[in-house]
């Protein structure tokens, strides 16, 4: 079967006989559902997308009854367990969340004098010499971020008691 695409030279030309047979072909089994044809599926699909018709009444109790028989006892008993344990571990987290927002600091942090922390301030202390005119930014960044590394540091083992 030759491309159509390939019609480029002449847009208008006539319809070759074998186009028309091809029509007549599609026609036909567009016509009458019994019949295949790659084409002609295609266009089904593509009407039964854009213009969707009703299932049958027997096609839809059929479907209904093949759904039905599918859903055994046994099936819905899996079904209750399932949603049972998913309830279970719903609760449990719920209850695992309300103890720990309710319960309270403890441990070592919590005794009546807390640490003292770092707190954030100014970075002047950290330089005694008066900046360059250029360059040097890379040098000032890096003495900061380690000086906060450390408070942070500090910080953090105060507040677990380790210091």
């Amino acid at each position: 079967m030759p491309d159509p695409r390939d019609r480029f030279d002449d847009p208008d030309a006539p319809v070759s006989a074998e186009e028309q047979e091809q029509a007549g072909e599609l026609r036909a089994a567009l016509d009458d559902p019994s019949r295949t044809s790659a084409p002609a599926e295609l266009a089904r699909a593509l009407s039964a997308a854009w213009d969707p018709r009703d299932l049958p009444a027997r096609d839809h109790r059929a479907l209904v009854d093949q759904a039905v028989a599918r859903s055994t006892p046994a099936r819905r008993r899996a079904r209750v367990i399932r949603v049972s344990f998913g309830a279970g571990a719903m609760l449990a987290l719920a209850a695992s969340v309300a103890l720990v927002l309710w319960s309270g600091p403890q441990g070592p942090a919590s005794s009546a004098s807390s640490p003292a922390l770092a707190v954030s301030r100014s970075t002047q202390e950290l330089f005694d010499e008066q900046f360059a005119p250029t360059g040097g930014e890379t040098r000032r960044i890096d003495r900061i971020a380690m000086a906060r590394a450390t408070e942070l540091r500090d910080n953090e083992f105060a507040r677990w008691g380790v210091r």
